[in-house]
């Protein structure tokens, strides 16, 4: 149960909650006990009225008790239902306040992960944790409790009740009850164990289809949707059959309930009835007031049974969530001071190793580059230099070396105002389900029509979303996939710019923009970017020429280094790329435009 402990912080602050709903419980339960002795009593008197009736009397005096315990009977038990349903309804209200929180908590934490720990769960595991697991310990903290602290009082008050009237027929009574506890023990390990393997099949499930549905395109492009279909039949069926092997124990616990609860019956109804004949039990009543006990104990026995498996559930959820709540971010701010970015980056002797894949990305890099002046930096894929621009914001930590921003440890800058200085904009062009205006604004705040207007003019991007029918307010589908690939680039260059940062990062950003669309916004970025320090990534050389610094990576390394005029004068790699794209470009003038 040490996972169902760790919850005793989510309880706390709705303790008083907690404790005024166990009240209402109590004086519910009080009230469900207290017509019984009357139901009894009235079959007395019932059967005293039929006695005298039958030697031709009229018992004025039995019918007045008959209507003053039946009033007793009606009235007690709506009272307690109205009890019951404040009492319900402050329990479960309370148990989804709880739920709020854990959401709340685990989003929080999941934000404050680092890439790497995304690179190591799938997507699908992690929302099946925040939605699913969740909701199986809301249960467990709402009608789970309720049910299980509800049963207990209520068999409190039965037992005494039972006692009171006779102990002997208690006893007889009350002998399956230990078979009950002896079961429960027993069966609810495996039904732990079965709930373990459903709920991380759940998981499996919810990362395939989650892929599914983001590949679409892909699935339709390659034609294997009958291939995926099969996998999710596959899959589906396997998470059926646990789910089933799952059902039969908490039914063979459900069953073992009923039958003990009906063999409690049986022997209110052989040893009762033998010890009334004998004289031992005084009237028919007290029988009646047995039977009743335990019918009123039945329900309640029986939600056991689910009460059972949403414990062992609940325990398994929760350890899964812990298992990440106690997930460690790689990245920590270590400064409590906000930093002033002015641009000046540096690296000395540089080095990641990624702990996921233990490929070494980066060897020993160093270089500088001031404040206000453009870094490019070219090699082949696989060369390390998209690692290079996720250092700098610190989505990564190196492993050996040390980076600087403004001579300052990067480390010891204030995180959030790090990156509120950085404008990145990744390789891969990623947008959210949201209109085209909170995409370009997410770096803004306040933000403003006016700039991300004026950040969409820079992108060369206004003039495709005017174009739409619902203009800044378009709402794009998952990823964007309702735009081009150039149309998706350009959004999330404007988002970069719209933040003015003091250092901006385009990761092979141009790549699927036309050559005119390219010098249009080549043409505002020299404009934007005078005082900013701008890093480039890039396979163009073309781009590159007029970059202060250019380094060329080989393998993690820089094999070559400095502007494009000493770079050609060097004669390396950088000289041949850069005969080879020119060879390129004059091969496809010929092809192409040798007719005109």
């Amino acid at each position: 149960m040490d996972a169902l402990r760790s919850l005793n912080i989510y309880l706390r602050p709705y303790k008083w909650r907690f404790l005024f709903g166990g009240m209402l419980m109590v004086i519910s339960n009080l009230l469900i006990i207290l017509p019984i002795p009357y139901i009894g009593r009235t079959i007395n008197i019932i059967k005293e009225i039929l006695s005298q009736f039958e030697k031709g009397l009229i018992p004025y005096a039995l019918n007045k008790d008959i209507i003053q315990y039946g009033s007793i009977i009606i009235t007690v038990p709506i009272v307690g239902g109205i009890i019951r349903y404040y009492m319900r309804q402050l329990i479960i209200t309370t148990s989804r306040m709880i739920e709020f929180d854990m959401k709340n908590e685990i989003y929080a934490h999941y934000q404050k992960l680092s890439p790497a720990f995304y690179k190591k769960n799938s997507t699908g595991d992690l929302i099946n944790r925040f939605t699913e697991d969740v909701s199986l310990v809301r249960q467990y903290l709402g009608p789970g409790i309720m049910y299980l602290v509800n049963l207990f009082i209520l068999t409190c008050f039965v037992i005494l009740q039972m006692l009171r009237i006779d102990p002997t027929l208690t006893f007889y009574v009350l002998l399956p009850i230990p078979l009950l506890f002896i079961s429960i023990y027993y069966l609810s390990s495996t039904i732990n164990k079965k709930s373990q393997e459903v709920q991380t099949h759940q998981s499996l499930i919810s990362s395939f289809i989650q892929d599914a549905f983001s590949g679409i395109h892909i699935l339709k492009s390659f034609v294997v949707e009958t291939y995926f279909q099969k996998n999710h039949e596959e899959i589906t069926r396997i998470y059926q059959k646990k789910n089933l092997q799952l059902v039969i124990f908490s039914t063979l616990l459900s069953s073992i309930i009923i039958l003990l609860t009906g063999t409690s019956q049986l022997l209110i109804l052989y040893i009762g009835g033998k010890r009334y004949f004998e004289g031992m039990v005084k009237d028919i009543g007290t029988l009646a007031e047995f039977f009743i006990y335990i019918n009123v104990l039945i329900w309640p026995f029986i939600t056991l049974g689910w009460v059972v498996s949403t414990i062992q559930r609940a325990k398994v959820s929760q350890k899964r969530i812990n298992a990440f709540l106690k997930e460690n971010p790689d990245i920590i701010n270590q400064s409590g001071k906000c930093s002033k970015i002015q641009g000046k980056i540096t690296f000395k002797n540089v080095s990641l190793v990624y702990a996921n894949t233990g490929i070494q990305a980066l060897k020993e890099l160093s270089f500088t580059i001031e404040k206000g002046k453009t870094l490019a930096i070219i090699g082949a894929t696989g060369s390390g230099k998209s690692t290079i621009v996720q250092l700098i914001p610190r989505l990564y930590d190196p492993t050996e070396g040390e980076i600087f921003i403004d001579d300052r440890p990067l480390k010891e800058l204030h995180l959030y105002d790090l990156r509120k200085n950085i404008g990145y904009v990744p390789q891969e062009s990623f947008l959210f389900s949201d209109s085209i205006h909170n995409n370009i604004a997410l770096g803004a705040m306040p933000k403003t029509l006016e700039k991300v207007i004026d950040a969409a003019k820079k992108a060369e991007i206004e003039e495709d979303i005017l174009s739409f029918r619902n203009g800044y307010e378009t709402i794009l589908g998952e990823r964007g996939v309702t735009l081009s690939g150039g149309q998706k680039q350009r959004i999330s260059i404007a988002r970069a710019l719209i933040k003015n940062p003091q250092i901006l990062i385009f990761d092979d950003s141009l790549s699927a923009i036309d050559q005119q669309t390219k010098q249009s916004i080549r043409h505002h970025l020299q404009n934007d970017t005078k005082d900013r320090t701008t890093i480039i990534i890039t396979h163009e050389i073309s781009y590159v020429k007029d970059a202060d610094i250019i380094i060329v990576l080989e393998k993690g390394k820089i094999i070559e280094q400095g502007d494009h005029q000493s770079l050609i004068t060097q004669k390396g790699h950088y000289l041949q790329w850069h005969y080879e794209q020119l060879e390129k470009k004059n091969w496809l003038d010929k092809v192409f435009f040798r007719g005109k």
